[in-house]
């Protein structure tokens, strides 16, 4: 009787482990196929977003100029690390141990910190901005400048590439640096919406109390709905960074190790990191108008591009 239970209970624990291992490939795979999906609608949309700034003058206001900016971090995020987080998913259903296969990683890895801690400083660029046109309204002009946002653009998009690129030369001072850097941007937009907050209140309260200029009532609106659409961008980054939070704790607490330690779940983490650079040019088109009708006419021509040559191959 004990061998028949020790061989039963041996039968379970490996139907157990090749249950956990399929159920790994299926998650994979479902992130593949997610991955593929969004990856060119990422660089497309974002893309779009990009030429409508460059391209319409009534579009180029600074609020704009610096999601724009934003949009080619998001660009960059979709051109390296989703195309590499694909082949990196396949080798490892593939296999786990293949020496391309962590190549590949240590590459995805690189252009991921990169792309997110680029992300981050240009996401708090366009929160110092809206604090300073809102709480600051009179110096805007002379401290949001051309200049300054170009300095300042240029300037996250060095350090982004030094972190790519010293990555495993000094592991821990790039690593430091950008967790650093991270806390810092996140500190800073959290406070700072707070401020916002606080200021777009009292200034809804002295319209409706006093008699205030219709052309003030005007600004003050149309920068209103520039700082909503941040809120929604960060809205969405704290949707798509709350499992890769959790993740860190896990790190940090040895009892969700087995969590943290999960392929899938780490696998997850990547996807939904990346899956923000699709949602903000979505949110742009979404609260645009303007926007929106500059980009709708690009695809109303791609669809009659593609009844063109449907219509030639069945002739």
């Amino acid at each position: 009787m004990s061998e028949i239970n020790l061989k039963h209970f041996s039968r379970n624990v490996s139907d157990e482990g090749l249950h956990l291992h399929l159920t790994e490939q299926v998650v994979l795979i479902t992130q593949i196929v997610v991955t593929t999906t969004t990856c060119p609608f990422t660089i497309l949309l974002n893309i779009l977003v990009i030429l409508a700034v460059k391209k319409t003058p009534r579009l180029q206001s600074k609020a704009n100029i610096l999601l724009a900016c934003l949009a080619a971090t998001d660009a960059f995020i979709g051109l390296t690390a989703q195309p590499s987080s694909i082949l990196v998913e396949l080798f490892r259903l593939i296999d786990m141990t293949s020496l391309t296969q962590k190549i590949r990683l240590n590459f995805h890895n690189r252009v991921l910190l990169a792309g997110i801690t680029n992300s981050l400083l240009h996401l708090m660029l366009v929160t110092f901005e809206r604090l300073v046109v809102i709480k600051f309204t009179v110096h805007h002009p002379f401290l949001i400048t051309e200049k300054y946002i170009k300095v300042s653009v240029a300037t996250f998009w060095i350090i982004a590439l030094c972190i790519c690129a010293l990555r495993y030369i000094i592991p821990y001072v790039v690593l430091f640096t950008a967790a650093s850097l991270m806390v810092i941007c996140v500190i800073f937009i959290a406070i700072s919406y707070v401020i916002l907050y606080r200021e777009t209140l009292r200034h809804k309260k002295r319209i409706k109390t006093e008699q205030v200029a219709q052309q003030e009532v005007e600004t003050f609106l149309k920068e209103n709905k520039a700082l909503k659409t941040t809120v929604y961008v960060v809205g969405s980054l704290v949707l798509c960074f709350t499992p890769s939070s959790f993740l860190l704790v896990s790190l940090i607490v040895k009892r969700l190790s087995v969590v943290a330690n999960s392929v899938s779940f780490v696998s997850f983490c990547r996807v939904l990191l990346m899956l923000n650079s699709l949602l903000n040019p979505l949110i742009y088109f979404w609260r645009d108008k303007e926007m929106r009708k500059i980009v709708l006419p690009f695809f109303s021509r791609y669809k009659e591009v593609q009844s063109f040559e449907a219509a030639a191959c069945t002739k």
